[in-house]
């Protein structure tokens, strides 16, 4: 066999193995959720909310198998039969430069992608979440929210492939560590001001009004040096009646945003024992620890997309007679993915673990929190009817944040 052959043996076997392993985990992960109301389920669902819960859970993993079926069946359609070589054999008949080649090549995955994930989004939101009291998006806001999320795919994706792409043809020798540089400082960027920047676009954000709240909150901040630069409440319910949290930014330039659904469902202690574990992940470090292994992580990406791509049998095994840095690419993320999934465990254990930290963080620095922090998680998961039994391996795959009871018996020592 040529060496492009094995390499498609591989990329065909790494994605069946993956959609098997993810089968499996599932199935073990919806058995998991089934289990009998426990003494310390009980402590946050009743008998009907725990029904309910599995009957949500149940309804979102026959959904999510049903898509992964189809999703695997089309990428090895795709892969099998050169769909990816036919596309760029009739963008190639069209455009000579092969950088726009590539960006032509990938903008039309895009769209392509952006416009089949519509239907299932359509029906997760309006049927799924609609059937369960969580959906607020109007059909409007929905189609207006997907055109958007393509538009910046667009603007921000292809200009960054193209410089990307620019590099590789240039200085093949240093495209690794030019790429990842230049990758580590656009990250950079939207990790500071991307909040500001980009979440406006869907979202409005305005300065949490003076207040009780307010005073208490910047109150607590205060007393731990914390210097905050913006606090806004975000008008989550125009999408759902989930609560949430989110602090982003690094330096001088820090924000926290709280869904306006968990101001209105959580008590003023709650909530500021909610932002206490926000700031504790900024006083903890986890902020620059989490950025910095992301950008670790990339950078094993480059380093072996620099010593790879130049191999014309990645191109091959995907069918084309021409290499092409696109074709090569694709290969190369698909034959990627046993390690990207290793990386990806290893990301969601140090995230569980900081989960737990910033949880201290907030007894240690905010004496209600031993009351008010468990029980804005029990509304936190009641609100959004968590799975209370989730299997460990799926956990493992999945969880960035470590399970709701576990956190809840963490608090206790």
């Amino acid at each position: 066999m040529k060496t492009s052959d094995w390499l498609l043996l591989g990329i065909v076997s790494f994605v069946l193995i993956d959609f098997a392993v993810g089968m499996v985990i599932n199935f073990l992960n919806e058995k998991s959720k089934n289990a009998p109301l426990s003494a310390q389920a009980a402590e946050i669902y009743n008998p009907d909310e725990y029904k309910k819960s599995m009957e949500y859970g149940t309804d979102k993993y026959n959904f999510e198998m049903l898509t992964t079926v189809i999703s695997t069946v089309v990428i090895l359609s795709a892969i099998i039969l050169g769909w990816f070589a036919f596309l760029d054999a009739h963008i190639r008949e069209r455009v000579s430069n092969n950088l726009l080649v590539t960006v032509i090549f990938v903008g039309v995955l895009i769209v392509i992608s952006s416009l089949t994930s519509i239907p299932s989004k359509y029906y997760s939101t309006f049927v799924i979440e609609e059937k369960y009291g969580f959906n607020k998006t109007t059909k409007k806001l929905f189609v207006a929210d997907a055109f958007k999320q393509l538009l910046l795919s667009l603007v921000i994706g292809l200009p960054l492939l193209y410089l990307i792409a620019w590099i590789y043809q240039e200085i093949a020798s240093l495209f690794w560590l030019v790429g990842w540089s230049l990758v580590v400082i656009i990250s950079l960027f939207m990790f500071v001001f991307g909040t500001r920047i980009f979440l406006p676009m869907f979202n409005t954000l305005k300065p949490l009004p003076d207040g009780e709240l307010r005073d208490e909150i910047e109150t607590y901040c205060k007393s731990q040096g914390f210097p905050l630069s913006k606090l806004y409440e975000m008008d989550a319910s125009k999408r759902s009646t989930k609560l949430n949290a989110f602090f982003s930014g690094m330096g001088k330039v820090k924000i926290i945003g709280l869904f306006d659904t968990l101001i209105e469902k959580l008590t003023l202690k709650e909530v500021v024992a909610v932002l206490a574990h926000e700031v504790g992940h900024y006083k903890r470090k986890h902020i620059y620890t989490m950025f910095a292994f992301s950008n670790f992580q990339t950078l094993i990406m480059f380093s072996l997309m620099g010593w790879l791509l130049s191999n014309p049998s990645l191109s091959k095994a995907l069918g084309s007679d021409t290499p092409s840095f696109h074709l090569a690419i694709l290969a190369f993320f698909l034959l990627f993915t046993p390690l990207s999934t290793l990386l990806g465990l290893i990301n969601n254990s140090f995230s569980r673990h900081n989960e737990y930290q910033a949880d201290q963080y907030s007894l240690d620095t905010y004496p209600e929190a031993k009351e008010h922090l468990r029980s804005a998680l029990k509304k936190l998961s009641v609100e959004s009817l968590s799975n209370l039994n989730p299997h460990p391996l799926y956990v493992a795959v999945h969880y960035s944040h470590p399970p709701i009871l576990a956190r809840l018996a963490n608090l206790k020592m």
